[in-house]
């Protein structure tokens, strides 16, 4: 037997989120999640491409401020800035 408040959480029937005025179907898509581990923050500008590599445990995010930040997102560490863009970054993957 399902617990009907957390069903009516996941379909986002519970009406307002409360003290936020917003209605829980406007947030997100429905699915509960668990609490975020690690902040990653560290570049000056926004962030404008987030890349994942598929094997290790490393995640490289690009940035208005001209740089490249290597994570480790295991550990939640910064690991390495990579600089020498003289502009923006608008793309990264990894290969």
């Amino acid at each position: 037997m399902k617990d009907s408040s957390i069903c009516e959480r996941c379909e986002g029937k519970s009406g307002l989120v409360p003290g936020s005025g917003l209605a829980a179907s406007m947030i997100g898509d429905g699915l509960p999640r668990e609490p975020e581990k690690y902040t990653m923050s560290g570049h000056r500008g926004k962030v404008t491409k987030v890349a994942i590599h598929p094997v290790y445990s490393l995640v490289a995010s690009a940035s208005e401020d001209a740089t490249i930040r290597l994570w480790d997102f295991e550990q939640g560490e910064h690991e390495r800035t990579l600089k020498g863009h003289s502009g923006i970054v608008k793309f990264l993957a990894f290969h």
